[in-house]
């Protein structure tokens, strides 16, 4: 899948990290150092921040790529709502799982603002890989909204309510979660 998103976009516009540690983590420091750093993947948590922690029991070898700024425009010059990365085993295979992650770190009062808009990134994200031929159009795909401010590591049921869970699932093939943790399970599923 790798090599699909370079010759898709370009290599110097997303950052790959092979990851096979048991546990790892997203963390965007965007907002808090104004754009100096963004997106970034650690294999230990790091200090003074919260991450989405996701859990490799079976040091899974995984890639993750992470989307730099501005990374894609489209061909009317506009830059469509994208997620923070995608993560997926780096041994791809058609039954592999993939992971589209979107970090919102905000306060946890004003969470429930951003829950449309990070549902609306994952359609266009999702939407984008499979016009570029990367994942097939009929594939269903996972996607993490992480909000890690929040206490709380699952805060699903506020984010996207059971019927529009099954819409995104049968109508966009995808099955959104919110949550601040996850596990890989094996090559082929996560929870």
């Amino acid at each position: 899948m790798k090599s699909d998103i370079i010759t898709k976009f370009g290599a110097n516009k997303i950052t790959h990290q092979d990851i096979d540690s048991d546990e790892f983590h997203v963390v965007d420091y965007t907002e808090r150092t104004m754009s100096k750093r963004a997106v970034e993947v650690h294999c230990v948590k790091p200090a003074n921040v919260n991450s989405l922690k996701i859990s490799n029991p079976t040091k899974l070898h995984v890639t993750a790529s992470v989307f730099k700024p501005q990374w894609f425009i489209g061909d009317e010059g506009e830059e469509p709502k994208q997620c923070e990365c995608v993560i997926y085993p780096t041994i791809y295979t058609k039954n592999s799982w993939i992971l589209f992650v979107e970090i919102k770190d905000c306060k946890p009062s004003n969470a429930s603002n951003y829950y449309k808009d990070v549902k609306n990134k994952f359609i266009v994200h999702v939407k984008l890989f499979r016009d570029k031929g990367i994942i097939e159009h009929n594939k269903v795909v996972y996607a993490v909204a992480s909000f890690p401010r929040k206490g709380k590591t699952n805060f699903h049921n506020h984010l996207i309510k059971a019927t529009e869970w099954k819409q995104f699932r049968d109508k966009h093939k995808i099955m959104v979660k919110g949550t601040n943790a996850i596990t890989i399970k094996n090559e082929t599923s996560l929870s």
